[in-house]
């Protein structure tokens, strides 16, 4: 039998407690740092049971190193309570951020430039980049990213197909502008009763940001310009309201703006409808008609269609800024519908809005529609201080809608509204 000398086995025995020990330190240099991420959103209930499940916890397995503490508060005082964590030096790492706001914070320096980060990560042609430019500071065009979008809506043509058919009427196509849905509207408003007064509508008319401001660029106007000077009641605005009013008053092809669109257009007595291209789930729960979506008609200075998304923002004193963007990375690159911003918004990633499973190829409405609008899509003027000056856009022009006062009246009395919530964002710059 060999001797076995004690000294060799000392030696064999701590080359085995050396090697032990650098692995496990590797194995400890291997392992991130726990982190845990502030996220903070408007989105409660089941919005936030929709998240929590099919984006947090998910992400949280394949990086059981980050902790997500997710809070949420009504949207009417999310964006209070978050000065309130900015200005108490509590602020969250992650948040839902409004395109209402995004110029406003990214202005006072609470939302960070994430410029940098997609262009080292992500590509463009990837994803449908034109509601990108609604979290772009400080030009919509040329400005950096102050948020990220991850789903999107836009104004959308919604139509009663069973009106069209029943009045022999072809369905709306590319060839459509706005005089065609004036004239088109004559033959599909009806006064079935013989009352004098048409209880079936061909178009719905109202100074709501969802029409209004998209028909003010399609009539070659604007409501600000590129450095904010407030230009809506300038001609070609003025006259694209004029269109509008025009609908209700002169052609009586639209309700008064008293009507509510939406229930005229469920029960199956408005033929055409411009709203929010999310409302398309509940006139598919509530319509027991046949009904589709067309292209947006077009203006004398072309087809606008007007879009902004829902987007996520890193605050600009996070501590955890790569776990944050690891998330909206994660969130934005999803190839399965997921069921918070599900079938009534759209995927920003490609991949996913073109997939059967988002197209829904099998229910109304033909949401490829949605897909060829991207390209005249743009979110308009949504900045600065956008909040403010929309709040004012009712008591502004309303009388005008109603006929109680020409058009020029309630077009000057917002412009002057705008101005002043314009200037007061930007403090005499």
């Amino acid at each position: 039998m060999k001797h076995v000398d004690g000294r060799s086995v000392m030696a064999v025995v701590a080359v085995f407690a050396l090697a032990m020990l650098l692995s496990g330190a590797a194995v400890a240099q291997e392992q991130p740092e726990p982190v845990t991420l502030r996220y903070f959103t408007w989105a409660g209930g089941t919005a936030a049971q929709y998240i929590r499940e099919d984006f947090i916890e998910p992400f949280q397995e394949l990086y059981p190193h980050i902790t997500i503490e997710y809070e949420a508060v009504g949207f009417g005082e999310f964006f209070d309570k978050l000065i309130t964590y900015y200005v108490s030096g509590n602020a969250p790492d992650l948040m839902h951020m409004s395109v209402g706001y995004v110029y406003d914070y990214a202005d006072m320096g609470i939302l960070l430039n994430l410029q940098p980060l997609f262009d080292r990560d992500l590509n463009e042609d990837d994803f449908f980049m034109e509601p990108f430019k609604a979290m772009r500071y400080p030009s919509m065009e040329t400005g950096d990213l102050y948020g990220i979008p991850f789903a999107f809506v836009m104004s959308t043509f919604y139509y009663n197909k069973s009106l069209f058919d029943q009045m022999g009427v072809a369905y709306p196509d590319d060839t459509w502008t706005w005089e065609t849905v004036r004239s088109v509207g004559e033959r599909l408003t009806q006064d079935t009763d013989g009352d004098g007064v048409p209880d079936r509508w061909g178009f719905y008319s109202t100074y709501d940001y969802k029409l209004l401001d998209m028909v003010i660029r399609a009539f070659g106007g604007r409501i600000l310009d590129e450095e904010f000077n407030v230009v809506v009641d300038q001609p070609e605005a003025v006259a694209a309201a004029q269109f509008l009013v025009d609908l209700i008053h002169v052609d009586r092809i639209a309700p008064g703006v008293t009507e509510d669109g939406n229930g005229l257009f469920r029960m199956g007595n408005l033929a055409m409808h411009v709203t929010n291209m999310s409302d398309l789930s509940g006139f598919r729960e509530t319509a027991s008609f046949d009904w589709d979506i067309a292209l947006m008609p077009a203006g004398p200075a072309g087809r606008v269609v007007r879009l902004w998304p829902d987007s996520f923002a890193i605050s600009s004193t996070s501590k955890h800024v790569e776990e944050a963007w690891e998330y909206i990375k994660f969130v934005i690159t999803q190839t399965k519908m997921d069921r918070y911003s599900g079938a009534r918004k759209v995927p920003v990633y490609k991949a996913l809005a073109t997939s059967p499973e988002w197209l829904e190829p099998e229910l109304p409405p033909n949401k490829m529609v949605f897909i060829q609008q991207v390209p005249y899509g743009d979110p308009l003027e949504f900045r600065p201080n956008w909040g403010r000056w929309d709040g004012t856009r009712a008591a502004s022009l309303r009388p005008a809608f109603l006929g109680e006062e020409p058009v020029e009246f309630g077009m000057q009395r917002w412009a002057q509204a705008i101005r002043s919530a314009v200037a007061e964002a930007l403090g005499g710059r």
